[in-house]
């Protein structure tokens, strides 16, 4: 019996590695093009993007560690998607609170209320709730255990994959010229280029 669940345990480890190796050009691919996609829009939104995406940096490096507030806050996830027990257990990882607390309130003040907001306010908090998210992901799923190393690189590859869809979305409705199409596009022929450039290299002789 312990041979047979042995035997499975390594199935499903193969089967989360094999994955992990498959989306990680898929997650560069869409990384490169949601990139591209900032850099193109109207100046100075992709700067302020990525500057409020370092100072969370500068902040979580140099200052300290939000974990507990970002643990408290977070639960409000599994609180609001509670009627929906499959995504339960993972709502708790692959959706920022504070990023569906930055939408929410830019369509009441902006879409409903009508008020004039920038759209470089909401690029701004994005790029620092949405960095502080996967920062604090990866610090509570880390682990010193080698054996759950393949767990945790294709949780966070999931998670890391998700989530730049889910900026992407949020970026969409704060600037509509943000393409998620093109960055999904560019993000998977980037992949599939990768992939056979790799598969080329290593396989492919004369």
């Amino acid at each position: 019996m312990e041979q047979k669940l042995s035997a499975e345990s390594k199935t499903v480890r193969i089967i989360k590695l094999s994955c992990f190796i498959l989306l990680l050009p898929v997650f560069l691919g869409l990384a490169k093009g949601f990139t591209t996609e900032i850099f193109n829009l109207p100046q100075p939104l992709g700067g302020i993007f990525f500057t409020g995406a370092g100072l969370y940096l500068v902040f979580h490096i140099f200052i300290t560690e939000p974990l507990k507030f970002y643990k408290k806050t977070q639960r409000f996830i599994q609180i609001i998607f509670g009627f929906f027990s499959p995504i339960l257990r993972i709502s708790y990882y692959l959706i920022p609170f504070w990023a569906l607390v930055v939408l929410l309130v830019y369509l009441l003040l902006v879409k409903i209320a009508g008020l004039k907001i920038p759209s470089a306010v909401f690029f701004f908090i994005t790029g620092f709730v949405f960095t502080m998210h996967i920062a604090l992901v990866a610090r509570i799923m880390r682990t010193d255990d080698i054996t759950k190393l393949i767990d945790y690189l294709f949780i966070i590859m999931i998670v890391l994959v998700i989530n730049i869809f889910f900026l992407a979305f949020n970026l969409k409705i704060y600037e509509n010229s943000f393409s998620v199409s093109s960055m999904a596009k560019a993000g998977v022929d980037w992949g599939v280029e990768l992939c056979r450039t790799v598969f080329a290299q290593l396989f492919v002789t004369g």
